[in-house]
């Protein structure tokens, strides 16, 4: 049987001493990057706006409740069996309208390649003083059973989220 050799014990122990380092380096640059990730993680959220005692006024909104931008790669509106290109504001326009015969609305365009900073909200559609448009306007976009607008955005760092419909939480895109 062969004696152990203080050189050979003090060997092993340095080669345990490493691998620890090397697991303890690897462990905390997971960590600094899942850090980083979520310091720049934006977070989009739609709801409605319903202001007046006679609800007279209505607004769809859009708020970037994260911590860093987010950057619209698409948006969708799912309506019947269908799916529209655009956003509330042309869905509007070209549905809505013809149908409901609404005016005196105001919107906001966002698109492919908007940039919604962190904590900027934006009014997508509205209507403001106004008791015959603010209600068509709320029919069609509160009630998740007709219309659900679906935003498509990014991260700084490429990652990919759904927001789809009312005050329901972002998915993760694969």
């Amino acid at each position: 049987m062969k004696k152990w050799s203080s050189d050979r014990l003090l060997s092993i122990v340095a080669i345990i001493a490493s691998l620890g380092t090397l697991f303890t380096i690897v462990y905390q640059t997971d960590l600094i990057r899942k850090q980083q990730y979520a310091s720049v993680l934006p977070y989009l959220e739609m709801w409605n706006s319903n202001t007046g005692h006679r609800g007279e006024s209505y607004k769809y909104i859009l708020k970037n409740n994260g911590i860093g931008p987010a950057f619209i790669k698409d948006v969708k509106i799912h309506y019947e069996d269908s799916v529209y290109v655009g956003d509330p504001a042309s869905f509007t326009f070209l549905v809505i309208k013809p149908k409901d015969s609404i005016k005196n609305y105001f919107y906001s365009n966002i698109k492919k390649g908007t940039l919604i900073p962190a904590g900027e909200k934006v009014e997508l559609i509205g209507v403001s003083k106004d008791t015959i448009n603010a209600p068509i306007l709320k029919k069609w976009f509160s009630n998740q059973d007709i219309v659900q607008v679906e935003i498509v955005y990014e991260s700084v760092y490429g990652e990919r989220w759904s927001a789809l419909g009312l005050a329901n939480e972002p998915k993760k895109l694969e």
